[in-house]
């Protein structure tokens, strides 16, 4: 029990130190100003950020994967749903479509 509560914590932690790590990259980019320039005002080391840029595009990536669930039936076809919307495709459906539906998908 100890163990899920102190993982529970470490899970808390590095939530919020990613939508710190998120605020920052945010605010670099907005600045217009170099990566560079933006880090040395802000007493933070170029390869510091790029490496929490990497992490924040990892996790995007894994929460990604799991907001869209896919169901795959041989003889139905692709079905696709996300909250009210759902989208189906014929079993011969590309590769290049289905990313086409999961990027319409993730504007609504």
């Amino acid at each position: 029990m100890k163990e899920d509560a102190t993982r529970s914590i470490v899970q808390i932690k590095t939530g919020i130190a990613v939508r710190n790590w998120e605020e920052q990259i945010r605010a670099c980019q907005e600045s217009g100003k170099t990566v560079k320039e933006w880090c040395g005002e802000n007493g933070i080391p170029v390869g510091t950020y790029y490496s929490r840029l990497r992490r924040i595009r990892e996790t995007a990536l894994t929460e990604e994967q799991q907001v869209f669930p896919l169901t795959a039936k041989r003889s139905e076809g692709i079905h696709i749903a996300s909250g009210e919307i759902s989208v189906s495709l014929p079993e011969g459906a590309s590769p290049e479509q289905l990313a086409a539906i999961v990027r319409a998908l993730k504007l609504c």
